[in-house]
C-alpha cells in the first residue's frame, strides 16, 4: 500500500483556516436562525418581579400606574413578557441600589488568568450581563485576540469586526481614546470593544516603538484611551490574553481591580501563583505604577467546581495560598454552561424553560451573587469618591 503523503504547506495551513471558517460561519448562523444576530432573552412576570424584588401583586399594581412599561401579551388571557430593556427599565425605576454620584467616574475590572480553559471569558460577559440586570451600565472591553468574548457579544470577529475597530489603532497611535471602537450590543445597557485576531500585532507594534522612543509609556496606552469615557458607563469590564502580553499589561494597569477565575484543579493553581508573580515582577518595575498603583480590591474566585476529594484538596490549597482573597462564591462545573457555550451564549441568554430549573438555578446563583459582590464594591468605591 503506498505511503500517503502527510507533508503540509503554509498554503494548506491558509486553506486549512478558511475551511475551518467557513464551517464555523454556517454553524453560526444555522444557531442563530432565522436571523444571524444574537437576541436578548424575554422575562415573565414572575422573574421581573424576582429581579425587582417585587411580589406578583405589587408589580401588577404597578403595571396599572403606566410609569413603567406595561408588557405584551401574546393573546388574551396568556402571561406578559417583557423585553430586557423594558425589564431594566423596571429594575432602575424600583431599585433601592446606590445610584453613581454625579462627576464620580466608573471603575474597570480586568478578568485575569495565565492559563486557558479557566472560563475566564464567560465568567466576564456572564457577570458584564448580570450586572445590567441589576440597573449598571456596562462596557465590556475584548483584550483577547481570539476574540471569545466578542463572539458571546453577538458578533463574529473574522467577519464582522475590521482591525480598525479593535484596540489596535489605539495602540498604534493613530487613536487617542477609545471612543471610536465602542458599540452596542443585543444586550441593553452593555457595549463592546470587539476583538479580532488582528489585534495581536499590539504585541509587535509596543517593542517597535520603544526601538525608537525609550521614554514611551507602553503599559499605560489603554488606561489613557479609556479615561475619557469613564464617566459614560458604571463599571468597564476587561477580558485579557491568558498570557502576559502587552494588551495583558495594559489591561491590569487600567484596572481598579482584577478578578482571577482559578478552576481548583493542580495545574490551574500552578498557573495562578505564575500569574501573580510575573504581574507582579513586571509591574514593580513601571514608573509610576509601582509607587501609586492601588486596587480597589483583588480576588480569586473558583470556577469549575467539582465535587471531588481532588477538588476539596486543591480548593485547600488556594485557600492557604490566598486566604480571604478566594470569595466564599463557587461556579460549579455544569452542564448548563457547557451547552450554553456551545451555542455562543452564557446562563443568561438560556430562558428557564430550556433547562431543568434545578440545574439552571445551581449556575445562574452563584454567577448572581458575585454580580451582588462586584456591585457592592461600585457602591463602595464610589461612596469614597475614588479617582
Amino acid at each position: 500500500m503506498p505511503e500517503v503523503d502527510q507533508s503540509v504547506s503554509i498554503e494548506d495551513l491558509v486553506a486549512l483556516a478558511g475551511q475551518a471558517t467557513d464551517i464555523l460561519d454556517q454553524i453560526r448562523d444555522a444557531m442563530l436562525e432565522p436571523y444571524p444576530r444574537k437576541k436578548a432573552p424575554m422575562f415573565t412576570s414572575a422573574s421581573l418581579a424576582s429581579l425587582c424584588g417585587l411580589d406578583k401583586q405589587r408589580l401588577k399594581y404597578l403595571t396599572t400606574k403606566g410609569d413603567l412599561p406595561a408588557g405584551t401579551s401574546k393573546g388574551a388571557g396568556r402571561a406578559k413578557e417583557f423585553t430586557l430593556g423594558e425589564a431594566i427599565q423596571w429594575i432602575r425605576g424600583t431599585s433601592k441600589r446606590a445610584v453613581r454620584p454625579s462627576g464620580v467616574r466608573g471603575r474597570v475590572y480586568a478578568v485575569a488568568n495565565f492559563k486557558g480553559g479557566v472560563t475566564k471569558t464567560t465568567t466576564t460577559v456572564s457577570i458584564a450581563q448580570a450586572l445590567t440586570l441589576l440597573g449598571r451600565k456596562v462596557l465590556v472591553i475584548d483584550c483577547d485576540p481570539q476574540g471569545s468574548a466578542t463572539q458571546l457579544c453577538g458578533y463574529a470577529p473574522e467577519t464582522e469586526v475590521p482591525e480598525d475597530q479593535t484596540l489596535l489603532p489605539l495602540f498604534y497611535g493613530d487613536q487617542e481614546s477609545v471612543g471610536y471602537a465602542i458599540r452596542s450590543t443585543y444586550w441593553d445597557n452593555l457595549d463592546l470593544i470587539p476583538a479580532t485576531t488582528y489585534l495581536s500585532d499590539a504585541e509587535f507594534e509596543v517593542p517597535a516603538k520603544l526601538l525608537t522612543d525609550r521614554k514611551f509609556e507602553f503599559w499605560d496606552i489603554l488606561n489613557k484611551g479609556l479615561k475619557p469615557h469613564l464617566n459614560d458607563y458604571d463599571v468597564v469590564i476587561i477580558d485579557t490574553p491568558p498570557a502576559l502580553s502587552q494588551l495583558t499589561t495594559n489591561a491590569l494597569v487600567a484596572a481598579d481591580a482584577i478578578l482571577l477565575p482559578c478552576p481548583p484543579e493542580g495545574m490551574d493553581f500552578a498557573s495562578s501563583t505564575q500569574f501573580w508573580r510575573l504581574f507582579s515582577e513586571v509591574a514593580s518595575k513601571l514608573p509610576g505604577v509601582n509607587s501609586q498603583k492601588r486596587y480597589d480590591f483583588v480576588n480569586v474566585v473558583m470556577t469549575k467546581v467539582k465535587s471531588t476529594e481532588l477538588s476539596r484538596v486543591v480548593q485547600g490549597w488556594l485557600t492557604k495560598a490566598y486566604g480571604a482573597r478566594v470569595l466564599p462564591i463557587s461556579i460549579p462545573e455544569s452542564s448548563v454552561q457547557i451547552g450554553a457555550a456551545a451555542m455562543l451564549s452564557t446562563v443568561y441568554d438560556l430562558a428557564k424553560s430550556e433547562v431543568s430549573s434545578s440545574a439552571y438555578a445551581r449556575i445562574r446563583e452563584p454567577f448572581d451573587r458575585l454580580a451582588d459582590y462586584l456591585d457592592s464594591q461600585l457602591v463602595r468605591a464610589w461612596a469614597k469618591g475614588v479617582e
